[in-house]
């Protein structure tokens, strides 16, 4: 049991230094006003995901595939989510208008979510998906 306690907060711990990562990276373009939203898409799917990455392959070895989906998949989909959700809340529009939602987004009129496309969001699945089948052959091969 305590074994279980164990992983399921490194996997927390993993959560929060993708999310501490996320935010940082963030603020800190957010703050000097530096409005590049396609940089900033890349820099808000690479820099997590590869502090995520970072620990994961550092504290948390000989973990299962699960494990290392949950780490990466979780976050990447709850924040597509929340983003998603935000802007049908900011621009009144119905969420069930994917299309409507994303033409709004991608129009650029709120900063806050200039840089959420529909590539940052399969660019996003794409790096996890990556960095979980990194993560379990890199273990497989620490493991033979």
């Amino acid at each position: 049991m305590k074994k279980r306690y164990i992983v399921f907060l490194k996997l927390c711990l993993g959560w929060l230094i993708i999310l501490s990562t996320y935010l940082l990276t963030y603020s800190a373009p957010f703050l000097i006003g530096w409005n590049v939203k396609h940089v900033l898409g890349i820099l808000l799917i690479a820099f997590p995901y590869t502090a995520g990455t970072l620990y994961f392959s550092v504290f948390c070895k000989g973990n299962s595939k699960t494990f290392y989906a949950l780490g990466f998949l979780a976050p990447c989909i709850i924040e597509k989510i929340l983003i998603y959700l935000l802007s049908t809340f900011i621009y009144d529009i119905n969420p069930l208008y994917i299309a409507s939602v994303m033409r709004k987004i991608d129009e650029g009129s709120l900063y806050a979510v200039s840089f959420f496309s529909w590539g940052y969001v399969f660019g996003g699945l794409l790096i996890s998906i990556i960095m979980t089948i990194f993560l379990v052959r890199s273990q497989k091969s620490v493991t033979d």
